[in-house]
């Protein structure tokens, strides 16, 4: 009879055991509560575009783009105590807590790393979005035995009040600028011919340029090479490439740039391919041509836009 008590006491504790095992985990998630639609916020301007979830005590998923000809796209997740030792957070789409049935999807995983914030690059992110525009919520699960003794620590991303912020994040990016720092920084420009005229399209890409640097306070240099072979005579392409390059200026100065911050690389007549007594016009794309060239103060440089967004988290639905 002794040994049939010590038995159940153990079978009981075993039991005990494996419930408290299964519930090892620290979950961070919204109330079902009208004000849990307040979690989520938006930011934004014509180079960025952000939607934030706060995460109660835990931290907070923020959803970028970033402006440029292909718009970039991604997710940060930000804990307070940060990320405590080397180990995969996962991202599963699953009805909300209200919901009586509820059947779990898993849509991906990253690799995570103490010091740093998890990333999600662009095709796990739009998953995630398209989840949670469904009325899904998700789970982003971990394990942490620095920071939870060994704890999985679940924080969870609401469905409430997400759809208002999905939309004003969706009009955020479709007035996003289409060009970044990068695809303006170097800038080829063409004239028409004996002229210091742009084409129509050089006209349209200055413009793109010059709307650019009106948001980007970085920029602190605007460097104008400006050329003419277009002419017969030597002298006349030197005071062609002047005005062409004073025209540029001109459209800098108009368009708000200070007269400071712009300099004229003058014309190198020992290129001159004509002769006074030989003329030889060239009238090809590269004869009429000038080159704008950007520098910027690194200090004020904003780092988050210079994100390269990789596909982090890509295909990995399956595991």
């Amino acid at each position: 009879m002794k040994k049939l008590t010590v038995l159940k006491m153990i079978m009981a504790l075993a039991v005990a055991t494996v419930s408290m095992s299964s519930y090892a985990q620290i979950r961070y998630q919204a109330s079902i509560d009208p004000t849990s639609k307040k979690l989520w916020s938006n930011n934004g301007d014509r180079l960025s575009c952000s939607l934030i979830f706060d995460i109660p005590e835990y931290g907070f998923a923020n959803f970028m783009t970033y402006s440029g000809r292909t718009l970039r796209s991604n997710m940060t997740i930000h804990p307070r105590l940060g990320i405590g030792q080397s180990s995969f957070m996962r991202f599963i789409a699953t009805k909300p807590e209200w919901h009586t049935a509820s059947s779990e999807r898993r849509l991906g995983r990253i690799q995570i790393y103490p010091g740093f914030n998890p990333y999600v690059g662009p095709t796990l992110s739009w998953k995630i979005l398209s989840e949670l525009s469904h009325g899904n919520q998700i789970l982003m699960p971990y394990t942490d035995t620095k920071l939870a003794a060994g704890q999985n620590i679940i924080p969870a991303i609401s469905p409430l009040g997400f759809k208002s912020a999905y939309h004003k994040y969706l009009a955020c990016q479709e007035n996003l600028i289409r060009v970044n720092f990068n695809d303006v920084k170097m800038t080829p420009l063409v004239f028409k011919v004996r002229s210091h005229e742009l084409t129509a399209k050089s006209q349209q890409v200055l413009n793109e340029q010059l709307e650019y640097i009106k948001l980007d306070k970085s920029i602190n240099k605007v460097t104008i090479r400006a050329y003419a072979y277009d002419m017969e005579k030597n002298a006349d392409n030197i005071a062609l490439a002047k005005d062409r390059g004073e025209a540029i200026k001109k459209a800098y100065l108009d368009a708000g740039i200070s007269e400071d911050d712009i300099t004229i690389v003058p014309f190198n007549a020992l290129t001159l391919n004509t002769k006074d007594d030989n003329p030889l016009a060239d009238e090809s794309v590269t004869s009429r041509n000038a080159l704008i060239t950007l520098d910027r103060d690194n200090a004020l440089i904003n780092k988050d836009l210079e994100v390269d967004a990789p596909d982090v988290g890509a295909d990995t639905g399956a595991y």
